[in-house]
């Protein structure tokens, strides 16, 4: 019988230190960061945004994912969207979008920095552009295409040439460019990391 106690207690003993090794899986961050990999808009991010571009004239925002929040003296919310230039005609672009919102729930932006794919696809490096150059060399705001890429969450542009160049948005957060030939094989060209903490601060100069 005390063999059998024996035996229990140590099942147990065993169990509980296995419990213990159990570490919960930290969620990515990034300068005080904490990145949202899914890409999904919550209800507070919208909310926010929605206030702080209440009354905004020039250029529509449309939120299209988020990317990261901040705890802060309140929050900080980065969110790509798509903007839209208000004149007839106007091609969308893409911009990210930083937020605050106090304790007490008023929002205002902090920055936007604008992303110029065409700029990106060339050097590999995302500045943080405050002037609209918009999507240079032909690159077209295409949510609706898809292409193979590890990690993608959301293909944002497309370009046509001799078959098509892709711009897709990855974990972590990345740009990827794709390229796909007429024959459909693909190959990723250029990889542009969004580092959405230098993102938010307005840009020198």
């Amino acid at each position: 019988m005390k063999k059998w106690i024996a035996i229990a207690l140590l099942a147990v003993m065993v169990f509980s230190l296995a419990a213990c090794g159990q570490k919960k899986a930290e969620e990515p961050t990034v300068g005080g960061w904490t990145l949202n990999d899914s890409g999904a808009l919550t209800a507070e991010a919208t909310g926010a945004f929605e206030k702080a571009v209440e009354g905004l004239m020039g250029v529509n925002y449309t939120p299209v994912a988020l990317l990261g929040t901040q705890p802060v003296s309140g929050t900080n919310y980065s969110i790509l969207t798509e903007a839209t230039v208000v004149y007839p005609d106007a091609q969308p672009y893409y911009a990210l979008v930083t937020v605050y919102e106090d304790l007490q729930g008023k929002a205002e932006i902090r920055n936007i920095a604008v992303l110029d794919l065409g700029k990106i696809a060339e050097s590999g490096t995302v500045e943080n552009a405050a002037a609209a150059e918009q999507l240079l060399g032909g690159w077209t705001v295409d949510r609706e295409a898809s292409v193979e890429v590890e990690d993608a969450v959301l293909h944002l542009a497309s370009q046509v040439v001799s078959g098509t160049n892709h711009c897709v948005l990855c974990k972590g957060w990345t740009l990827k460019f794709v390229y796909e030939n007429l024959e459909g094989k693909t190959e990723v060209t250029q990889s542009a990391a969004l580092d959405i903490a230098a993102l938010s601060q307005p840009a020198e100069g």
